[in-house]
Parts: structure tokens; C-alpha cells; sequence
């Protein structure tokens, strides 16, 4: 039976929650990922606690016997850095490999579309825009790879690789660093075309990729800054 509803509950609370907001304030990452994190803890203390409180203690000691069963909140925090650098690490790279096609298709059906490369003969594009899509294929397959890596990195090829939890959060960032080259070298090339052949674009179609690929630039800077800055805490 809960006991917390016993004389000094609430300072029980109180020393919980006190507890809990030392180990998030040591957490790394997005809210989302701490709050789950931070929810179990308090699950686990609270049921602790409880087991104290049947044992016959009161309920600020039985509190106090919990936290010291969970030891120091910084090494708690420690304990979960992986973790949330994993978790961290395999959503961006996700997304990032996720939102790369569907960029893409709009990139090429605007090229379809506008007649700026008739019959997709490489021969028919100006050098400019040869060297760009060139460049743009590049950085791509760099996000494509870095993606890939960070997504098995967290998953079962684990069991092979070394115990280096920075891995999985540098291969993201790559990816997340490598989409923003991506949808940057195609927003000049579009810039480019404003300028060179306007008549010709297909203005519907030119703005969404431009606005999908804007918008990817936003997420995948920030996604790519957070693994960054994950990775930089981890031993």
C-alpha cells in the first residue's frame, strides 16, 4: 500500500522532487528524453520508497533510504548519458535519411518540370550545373552513409563494434551536417536559375523544394549541433 499519504509525505515529496530536478538539471539532450528518464526515476523512487514505508519507517526516512539506495545524482546522470546520446544520435539520423528522398523527388520533378534538363541528357547542363549537382550527389551520399552508420550504431551492430558511445552521435552529425551542404548546394543552384533561366521555372514546384529543403536545413543544423554537443559530454 502507498504510504506517502502518511505524516511528512509531503516533505517526502518535496526531497523526490528535489532529487529528481538535481539529475535533470545533469541530463543532456532534448526535453522529451529527460522527461522519460526523469519519469522512471521517480516511478522507481516512489516504489522504493513505498517498500521503506512498509518496512515501518516514516515516510521522510523511507524517502531518504530510497535516494541513498540510488546513489549520487550526478552518477545517476552519468548512467544515462549513453542512453540519451544513442537515442539522440538515431532519431536525427532517421529523419535525416527519412526527409533526404522525398527532398530529392521534389529537386527533380522541378528540374522535370521546368526544362532545365531536357530528356535528363547530363550532356545538355551547362558545366555550372553540372559541377553543382555533382556537388550535391556528394554531399548526399555523405549523409546517406553517416545516417546509415549512426542508425546501426545504436542498433544490433553494437554487439560488434567497440564500446564507444561517441560513434553513433559524430555519425549523425556528419549526416545531419552533410543534408545541410545537400539542400544548400540545391538552393543555389535554384538561386542560380532565378537568375539564368526564370522564364523556364515552374514556380509551384520551385518553391516547395525550396521551402522542404529550407525547412531540412533548419532540422538538420540543429539535429547535427545537439549530436555535437552530446558527443562533446561523453567520455
Amino acid at each position: 500500500m502507498n504510504r506517502l499519504g502518511a505524516p511528512g509525505a509531503p516533505c517526502a515529496q518535496e526531497a523526490v522532487e528535489g532529487y529528481l530536478a538535481e539529475v535533470t538539471a545533469r541530463l543532456p539532450g532534448p526535453a522529451r528524453a529527460r522527461s522519460d528518464i526523469v519519469a522512471e526515476l521517480r516511478s522507481g523512487l516512489l516504489d522504493a520508497t513505498d517498500a521503506h514505508c512498509c518496512a515501518g519507517l516514516p515516510a521522510a526516512e523511507a524517502v531518504h533510504a530510497a535516494i541513498g539506495e540510488f546513489g549520487d545524482p550526478a552518477e545517476i546522470a552519468d548512467g544515462f548519458r549513453t542512453e540519451i546520446a544513442a537515442s539522440l544520435a538515431r532519431r536525427a539520423a532517421v529523419a535525416v535519411l527519412v526527409t533526404g528522398p522525398l527532398v530529392g523527388v521534389l529537386w527533380i520533378v522541378t528540374a522535370v518540370a521546368s526544362h532545365i534538363a531536357p530528356h535528363l541528357q547530363w550532356a545538355d547542363l551547362s558545366l555550372g550545373l553540372r559541377v553543382g549537382i555533382a556537388l550535391v550527389v556528394i554531399a548526399a551520399g555523405v549523409t546517406a552513409c553517416g545516417a546509415i552508420f549512426g542508425i546501426a550504431a545504436t542498433g544490433r551492430l553494437t554487439r560488434w563494434l567497440p564500446a564507444r558511445p561517441r560513434l553513433a552521435p559524430a555519425a549523425a552529425a556528419v549526416a545531419g551536417f552533410g543534408a545541410v551542404g545537400a539542400d544548400a548546394l540545391g538552393l543555389a543552384l535554384l538561386a542560380v536559375q532565378l537568375v539564368t533561366a526564370a522564364g523556364r521555372l515552374s514556380p509551384g514546384l520551385a518553391a516547395m523544394a525550396a521551402a522542404a529543403s529550407i525547412g531540412r536545413v533548419a532540422f538538420a543544423g540543429r539535429a547535427a549541433r545537439r549530436c555535437l554537443a552530446i558527443r562533446s559530454s561523453l567520455t
